[in-house]
């Protein structure tokens, strides 16, 4: 993906504030990191006039933001993987969000889409598992890409994009099954060595950060060994941790897709998408 431009003019948005949107997390402070760290990257660029974040549940949160935005014109970017409770529910409720396009007194409010649902999060995913598969000379016909998502029995529309981004790189050689797979329903991520005979397994968490979800829970239901170290280097560096042997496998476990600095990029995409279509 092409960088942003990081002169404010060329963007049209040098009146408007940014409010970056995450999960957050009152127990595990690498939750809101990546938020944290992609509006100070998108700050530094000076596109906005003011940028942002909130939280769901950690400081600042969603429901005192929009006091802090003084900038005629609110651009809420979700930094979430998918549509669903959060967007659909917890955000309007929270932030007093009537859709698409909120006044409030003389600002506007524009809720953008998450960036779980931009193209270029499936190129990102297809760039990291390629990059295994050459790296270590996979044979694509043994290879299972699985792309974990976080999914909801309360909204199953979170798990309809992390289906959808599955879809598009099955069309893409990078192995010969891509599969999708989900902590809160089926089909679930401990299911997957029944689900796949594959011996080569690359893993991707379609999530936003490597909180509790993506360095503790994915990695136990996976079945990888005990590896602290291997994951902290991974969730820093960016550099895929294993592979581990697992059930006759070789597995591979990639950082969740929201840590890569490219969505930065995705952020003010989102916000200029809107803009361009208002």
């Amino acid at each position: 993906m092409r960088p942003m431009a990081e002169a404010p003019n060329s963007a049209g948005l040098a009146d408007a504030a940014l409010v970056v949107v995450g999960h957050g997390s009152a127990l595990n402070p690498d939750s809101g990191r990546p938020t944290r760290r992609h509006a100070a990257e998108i700050r530094r660029r000076g596109i906005f006039a003011e940028v942002h974040t909130a939280f769901w549940k950690e400081e600042p949160f969603l429901g005192r933001i929009l006091d802090a935005a003084t900038a005629p014109r609110v651009f809420v970017v979700p930094n979430l993987a998918c549509k669903g409770y959060i967007t659909g529910e917890v955000m309007p409720k929270e932030m007093g969000l009537q859709g698409a396009e909120t006044v409030r007194g003389k600002q506007r409010i524009y809720l953008c889409d998450p960036v779980g649902a931009h193209p270029e999060i499936a190129a990102l995913i297809a760039r990291r598992a390629g990059g295994i598969v050459n790296d270590h000379g996979l044979d694509t016909a043994d290879t299972c890409l699985l792309l974990i998502g976080h999914g909801s029995a309360r909204n199953r529309q979170s798990s309809i994009q992390t289906q959808l981004v599955a879809e598009t790189l099955a069309g893409q050689d990078i192995a010969a099954e891509t599969r999708a797979a989900f902590l809160e329903h089926s089909p679930l991520v401990g299911d997957w060595a029944r689900d796949t005979a594959a011996a080569n397994v690359i893993v991707v968490p379609f999530m936003i950060s490597n909180g509790l979800h993506g360095a503790r829970d994915i990695p136990v239901l996976l079945g990888l060994p005990p590896d602290a170290a291997g994951l902290k280097r991974m969730a820093e560096a960016g550099a895929p941790a294993g592979p581990y042997e697992v059930e006759g496998r070789k597995v591979w476990y990639c950082r969740a897709v929201g840590s890569e600095p490219v969505v930065a990029d995705i952020i003010v995409e989102q916000a200029l998408a809107f803009n361009r279509r208002s």
